[in-house]
C-alpha cells in the first residue's frame, strides 16, 4: 500500500487533514529530511504509547527495532528521490514487545525531503514470518540504488543486490558462485577488522576501501556495515550498504587543491609556483596527459615560460623569451587568434615541422590542444597547452578539471600582470618624480598647491630652495611674505587678495634672501578645483634673476649694436656720397654759376638810365630759383651726413628715386651710362626714413655703375624701375648690364664684409638689407637672363596713392 499526502494539510493541523490520517487503517507518521518524527496519528499513539507534543519530535529509535533502523534510513533516501518503498519491519508496542508490520514510505508533496510512513499489520502465520520477512528484505535491497551486500558471520557473500552486481559487472541471473573475479571480498578485510573490534556493539561501521569496478578501474567505495542479529541476540550476518565515492573524493581533492592554490595566489606566491601546482593537479587527475602554461608579456609580443615540469627542457627553450609570431606553432596561433587550436594527429599535420612539433614527436606526443587564457579585457594573457600520446576526447569530469585549472591560471596570470603593470607604473612615477625634481632644479622652478583661504600649502623641494627656507618649515603664506622685498609687498598683498577671490595670478616680485642678495621671482598660479567654496591653486615659482640680468645685458647689447649699426650706416653713407663728389660739385656749381651771372646782369640792368626794372626783376627771380636749387642740394647732403635718429614718415618711392638719380646723373654721363627710369605712377606711399631709403637706392645705383665700369663692346645701360608687386607690397629694382653675379653668390653679396670690388669694404649691401628688413621689407639679388644683374627690394605699402 502506498500513499501521497498533502504536507500543508498535515502541518497546518486542519480538522480535515487530521481526520483523514486518523481514519487510515494503520499507523501513520511523518519524518523530515533528517529522519526526525514530526507527526503521528492516533493509532500510532495507541500502539506505541508515544505522543508528539505541539512543535515536538521523536527519535526513530524509540519505536523501531534496532535491526530495521538501517532499512528505514535507505528507504527514506529512496523515497526522497521520488520513489515509493514497501518492506517489512518490527515496531515496538507500548508493552515493549515487537510486532511485524508492512511499512511503506512515500514522498510528501511540497519542498524539502519530508516522508510519510504507513505501517499495516501482517496477517501471515507466525512460522512464515521470518522467511517472508527475509524475502521482503532482499526485495527491498534490490530496489535500492545503493549497493547492498548480505554477508554471513564469516564474511561469505550471501546476497548482492542489482546495483552491486552492475557495479562489479555481474549479471543479475548469474549464480553467486559464478560471479566475476573482481567481485572479491578480500578487500573487506579492513571491514572485518572493524567488525571484530566491535562485535558486541550494534552500531554501523563505516569503512572506505578500493575495489575494481566493471570497467576495470580501481575506485574508492564507502561501506556502512550493520550487524544482523536473531531475536535471541545471536549474530546472523552483516548488511553492507556502500556507495562509489571515487568522484566525490576527486572532487574533494580538487576542491582542496583549488583552495590551497587560491590561498597561494592571495599570499602573492610567484606565478611560476602557482602554475606548476596546477600542472601537477591536472596531470594527477587526468590519465595520459602532460600540460604546460605559457604567459605573454604585457605588450603580448613575447612568450614567457610559466610551468611545464613533465615536458622536456627543449620545450622551455623554444618559447621562453621568444616572439609570439616567430613560429606558426599551435601555441602561437592560439595566442594570435584567441581560439583553441587542436592537433589530433601531429604526425600527419603540417605542424610536425615546427619546433614544437619536432619536440613533441621526439617524445612520443602526438596530440595537442593549445587553449588561450584571456585577460578580463579580452586580450590573450597566456596559453594552456595539453599534450597526449594519442588523441582522446576529455571525459566530462576531465574537461571540468581542465576548465577549472584554466580559470585559476587566468586569475594567477592576471594578478601577475597587474603586479608587473603596477611595478612599471611605480617605476615610471619614481622616474617622473626624479625627472621633475631635476627639471625644477635645472630651470629654477618650484611648484606648489595652495588653499589660500585656509592657508593649507604643499611645496616642492625647489620651492623651499628658491625662497631660501628651511625644508622643515611648515608651509604658510606668511613664511613667503617675510622674504618679499619691502617695495613689492603691496603688489604681493594685492595678488593674494585676488587669490582669495579665486582669480589666477601671474606677476613678478623680488625677495631678499638670507645672504641679503635680491632675487627676482615670477609667480604663476591657476585655480584647479574648489573644496566647498574655497579655490585651490596649483602653480609655479621661478627664479628669473639670471634671466633678468641676461635681458638687461641683452638690452644694453642691442642698444650698443643699434648704435654701432647707425655709425656704420653713417660711415657707409659718407663713403657713398664721397664717391659722388664730382656729381655733387657739379650739381651745386651749376646753380652757383647761375646766381653769379644773374647777379651781375641784375646790377647792369639797374645801372642803366633809366634802370630796366622789369628785366632786373626777372633776373632777380632767376637768382632766387638757382639759390633755392643749390639750397635743396646742400640740404639733402646735410641730411645724409647728419647722425639723427630714424624718422618714420610717408614717403613717395618714385620721388626719392628721382632725387638719387639726380645726384648720380653726372657720374653716369661721364661713364657713358644710359639711364632709364620706369617709375610706375600713382603708387601708394610707404612708411620709412627718407634718408635711410635714399642711402639704399644710392648704394644700389653706385653698385650698378661700378659693375659696368670696365664693360666694352656693348651698351652700358642702367634701368631703375618701381612697381606695385601686390596689393600690399611695392618693389624697386635696378638692372645693370655689368659683369653679373654667380647664382650661388646672390645671398653672399649681403653678408658683412663680402665684396668683389678691389677696394670695397663689403658693408654697403649688408647695411642696405638691414635697413630694408627694419622697414618690414625684403631685399635680394638675381642674375639677369642676359648680361648683368638685378638688385631689388620690396616694402609694405600704406594702401593709398600719393596725391
Amino acid at each position: 500500500m502506498s500513499m501521497s499526502l498533502d504536507e500543508e494539510a498535515i502541518t497546518s493541523g486542519s480538522n480535515d487533514g487530521i481526520g483523514i490520517l486518523n481514519s487510515l487503517p494503520g499507523l501513520v507518521w511523518t519524518t523530515d529530511e533528517t529522519g526526525t518524527l514530526r507527526y503521528a496519528n492516533s493509532r500510532f499513539a495507541d500502539f506505541t504509547g508515544l505522543m508528539i507534543e505541539q512543535g515536538g519530535s521523536l527519535p526513530l529509535a524509540s519505536f523501531l527495532h534496532p535491526d530495521d533502523q538501517l532499512l528505514t534510513v535507505a528507504a527514506k533516501k529512496d523515497a526522497q528521490q521520488g520513489g515509493v518503498q514497501l518492506f517489512a519491519t518490527l515496531l515496538r508496542r507500548r508493552d515493549g514487545q515487537f510486532k511485524l508490520f508492512n511499512l511503506s514510505a512515500s514522498p510528501m508533496n511540497g519542498p524539502g525531503g519530508d516522508v510519510c510512513w504507513l505501517a499495516t499489520e501482517r496477517l501471515e502465520r507466525i512460522d512464515n514470518q521470518i522467511s517472508n520477512a527475509d524475502r521482503d528484505f532482499r526485495n527491498f535491497l534490490d530496489s535500492l540504488s545503493l549497493q547492498a551486500l548480505l554477508l554471513t558471520p564469516t564474511l561469505e557473500l550471501e546476497f548482492a543486490n542489482q546495483a552491486a552486481r552492475r557495479w562489479y559487472g555481474s549479471s543479475p541471473g548469474v549464480p553467486m558462485q559464478d560471479r566475476p573475479a573482481n567481485f572479491n571480498l578480500g578487500n573487506l578485510e579492513e571491514i572485518a577488522f572493524q567488525l571484530q573490534a566491535g562485535q558486541n556493539r550494534n552500531e554501523p561501521a563505516v569503512v572506505s576501501y578500493q575495489a575494481l569496478s566493471a570497467d576495470g578501474t580501481l575506485r574508492w567505495l564507502e561501506a556502512h556495515v550493520t550487524p544482523i542479529r536473531e531475536q535471541s541476540g545471536e549474530l546472523a550476518g552483516y548488511c553492507v550498504l556502500q556507495t562509489d565515492t571515487q568522484d566525490n573524493q576527486e572532487d574533494s581533492f580538487l576542491l582542496g587543491e583549488e583552495m590551497e592554490i587560491l590561498e597561494m595566489i592571495a599570499r602573492g606566491a610567484p606565478a611560476a609556483t602557482v602554475l606548476q601546482r596546477l600542472c601537477d593537479v591536472v596531470e594527477d587527475l587526468v590519465p595520459d596527459l602532460v600540460c604546460g602554461f605559457l604567459e605573454l608579456s604585457l605588450d603580448r609580443k613575447l612568450f614567457r615560460m610559466g610551468a611545464a615540469t613533465r615536458l622536456p627542457g627543449e620545450f622551455r627553450e623554444i618559447f621562453d623569451g621568444k616572439s609570439v609570431i616567430s613560429d606558426k606553432n599551435p601555441c602561437s596561433t592560439a595566442a594570435l587568434t584567441k581560439r583553441t587550436v587542436e592537433i589530433e594527429n601531429l604526425a600527419e599535420s603540417d605542424q610536425r615541422e615546427t619546433s614544437m612539433g619536432e619536440i613533441m614527436l621526439a617524445n612520443g606526443l602526438n596530440y595537442c590542444q593549445a587553449i588561450p587564457i584571456l585577460s578580463p579585457y579580452g586580450n590573450t594573457a597566456g596559453i594552456f597547452a595539453i599534450l597526449r600520446h594519442q588523441q582522446a576526447n576529455l571525459e566530462p569530469r576531465e574537461q571540468q578539471i581542465v576548465d577549472r585549472a584554466k580559470h585559476i591560471a587566468a586569475i594567477s596570470i592576471d594578478r601577475t600582470r597587474h603586479e608587473e603593470a603596477l611595478v612599471r607604473r611605480e617605476t615610471q612615477v619614481e622616474r617622473s618624480q626624479a625627472q621633475l625634481v631635476a627639471a625644477q632644479r635645472i630651470s629654477s622652478t618650484g611648484s606648489f598647491t595652495s588653499d589660500i583661504q585656509r592657508d593649507e600649502n604643499i611645496w616642492s623641494d625647489e620651492f623651499y630652495r628658491i625662497f631660501d627656507l628651511d625644508p622643515e618649515l611648515e608651509p604658510s603664506i606668511d613664511a613667503v611674505r617675510e622674504r618679499v622685498h619691502p617695495e613689492d609687498l603691496d603688489l604681493f598683498d594685492f595678488e593674494m587678495k585676488r587669490g582669495f577671490a579665486g582669480e589666477d595670478a601671474d606677476f613678478v616680485f623680488r625677495i631678499i634672501r638670507t645672504d641679503a642678495s635680491v632675487s627676482f621671482i615670477r609667480g604663476l598660479a591657476r585655480v584647479t578645483h574648489y573644496i566647498g567654496d574655497h579655490p585651490v591653486f596649483m602653480g609655479t615659482v621661478q627664479d628669473i634673476t639670471e634671466t633678468r640680468r641676461a635681458e638687461d645685458a641683452l638690452r644694453r647689447g642691442e642698444e650698443a649694436l643699434l648704435k654701432a649699426r647707425e655709425e656704420l650706416a653713417y660711415v657707409s653713407r659718407v663713403m657713398t656720397i664721397s664717391a659722388l663728389t664730382t656729381s655733387i660739385a657739379h650739381e651745386v656749381s651749376q646753380p652757383l654759376s647761375g646766381i653769379l651771372a644773374n647777379a651781375n646782369a641784375c646790377v647792369r640792368l639797374l645801372a642803366l638810365d633809366p634802370p630796366n626794372i622789369s628785366s632786373a626783376t626777372d633776373t632777380a627771380r632767376r637768382t632766387i630759383r638757382d639759390t633755392m636749387r643749390a639750397t635743396e642740394v646742400i640740404k639733402r647732403l646735410r641730411a645724409m651726413f647728419n647722425r639723427q635718429s630714424p624718422a618714420m614718415e610717408e614717403i613717395d618711392l618714385n620721388e626719392i628715386a628721382r632725387e638719387v638719380i639726380a645726384l648720380s646723373a653726372r657720374d653716369m654721363r661721364e661713364k657713358f651710362i644710359v639711364l632709364e627710369a620706369r617709375l610706375t605712377p600713382d603708387l601708394p606711399p610707404v612708411s620709412g626714413d627718407r634718408i635711410q631709403l635714399q642711402q639704399v637706392i644710392l648704394n644700389m645705383v653706385l653698385n650698378g655703375i661700378e659693375a659696368m665700369a670696365e664693360i666694352d663692346g656693348r651698351p652700358r645701360r642702367l634701368l631703375v624701375r618701381t612697381a606695385l608687386a601686390s596689393e600690399d607690397m611695392l618693389t624697386l629694382s635696378i638692372l645693370d648690364a655689368g659683369v653679373g653675379i654667380a647664382a650661388d653668390a646672390a645671398d653672399k653679396m649681403f653678408e658683412p664684409f663680402f665684396t668683389t670690388k678691389r677696394n670695397g669694404m663689403g658693408i654697403g649691401l649688408s647695411i642696405s638689407r638691414s635697413i630694408i628688413e627694419n622697414h618690414g621689407g625684403r631685399m635680394w639679388a638675381i642674375p639677369n637672363d642676359g648680361p648683368g644683374a638685378t638688385v631689388a627690394f620690396s616694402l609694405p605699402s600704406l594702401g593709398k596713392p600719393i596725391d
